[in-house]
């Protein structure tokens, strides 16, 4: 690979790193504005929720599903490496979500070696 296609990869792979720490402080402010625990089927807005291991669910509006999914991204960085001894079928899923994190670091000591 070129010099290029370098700096291509490191601006990808920040911007999917800002977008998971967005993701993550997100998380934080939904903790410490709402209250933890299953809401009534009439809340409208994400929560925190514990059904065996700790996620958020957002309900009552258009693309709720979607940011719970977005919300939850975070949490399957972690959650997923775990998983994979259930199911090796889910060490793709491991590797893609780890991709962009892993090839920031390589990036970085690419372009730091190429601009020495």
């Amino acid at each position: 690979m070129n010099i290029k296609d370098w700096k291509l990869l490191r601006n990808l792979s920040i911007a999917y790193v800002v977008l998971v720490v967005g993701l993550i402080i997100g998380n934080i402010i939904i903790f410490n504005l709402i209250e933890y625990g299953s809401k009534p089927s009439e809340f409208v807005g994400c929560y925190a929720y514990d059904a065996m291991l700790v996620g958020f669910k957002c309900s009552g509006f258009v693309g709720s599903e979607a940011l719970g999914f977005a919300l939850n991204v975070p949490l399957y960085h972690f959650y997923m490496p775990f998983f994979v001894l259930f199911n090796p079928l889910l060490i793709f899923v491991v590797l893609a979500l780890w991709f962009f994190p892993v090839m920031l670091l390589v990036s970085f000591v690419k372009l730091r070696g190429q601009n020495a």
